[in-house]
């Protein structure tokens, strides 16, 4: 009975001991071999964005025409800086000061900067602009087992999925890395997207690998997590509870077979 106890309690070690395999990031990675990475993941602007807009000139009088800051006749929005913020319209267009409608949807904002600039200067309004577009509260979301769960601010044109995470001061422990969820809004419709954080090739193959904005990426607990969350959670799923359950077992045996015998 001792031999079997002790080989018992040798693999009760063993099972608590064994390093987790759903923890580490990106598992399938080999060493030098290159893996695609898609290119074109910039935001694009979409109805309902907001974005402002400095056109600089060495000609005052025309930056005044041209840039809308707070207090401005007419202007209740400002964006950075105090900065006029235009907001896209559902047709993707801005009402820009002189020039009128500007179709800016699908546009990154290297080509609204482009699209206003060539327009100056097509229409011999400003012979040297220079055009600087940012965005204004544009976000998204990280919910669940992170770190620092919350809403986001977009202030680059690229956002990768493991930079949202490290904006959210990566997953806890207990977050279940292989089912990561990416919700998008595409239309009318909400298309769900899963990612394999333990996968190199789910990530940087997924849809979702460039964040969008207004995506909400959640982030569920693991089993474990889940089956804590019920009565017993502090005990009934850990490794000593079991150990010390069926070392009283045995004990409670050996004392009634001693009696029997």
């Amino acid at each position: 009975m001792r031999k079997y106890l002790l080989l018992f309690s040798v693999l009760m070690v063993f099972a608590a001991c064994k390093t987790p395999q759903d923890i580490t990031y990106m598992q399938d990675l080999n060493v030098n071999e290159p893996i695609p990475i898609q290119t074109d993941g910039s935001i694009r602007f979409q109805p309902g964005d907001k974005l402002s807009i400095y056109v600089h000139s060495r000609d005052p009088q025309l930056m005044d025409l041209f840039n809308l800051f707070k207090g401005s006749t007419g202007t209740t929005n400002t964006g950075s800086g105090g900065m006029y913020a235009y907001t896209v319209d559902n047709d993707g267009n801005i009402d820009f000061p002189v020039l009128g409608l500007v179709r800016v949807q699908g546009l990154t904002r290297t080509e609204v900067g482009k699209t206003i600039k060539t327009r100056l200067m097509d229409e011999n309004l400003c012979k040297d602009p220079v055009v600087t577009v940012t965005f204004y509260d544009m976000n998204f979301s990280v919910l669940g087992t992170v770190s620092g769960a919350g809403v986001k601010q977009i202030t680059k044109d690229k956002i990768t999925i493991l930079e949202a995470i490290a904006m959210a001061n990566d997953l806890q422990i207990d977050g279940l890395r292989g089912n990561v969820l990416v919700l998008r809004q595409e239309g009318d419709q909400q298309i769900p997207y899963r990612i394999d954080l333990t996968s190199a090739k789910s990530i940087y193959g997924s849809p979702a690998y460039y964040i969008r904005q207004n995506d909400i990426v959640y982030v569920e607990p693991n089993n474990k997590n889940k089956r804590n969350s019920t009565v017993m959670s502090s005990t009934a799923y850990q490794p000593g509870f079991w150990f010390g359950m069926v070392t009283s077992l045995i004990s409670a045996g050996s004392l009634i077979w001693a009696i029997l015998k």
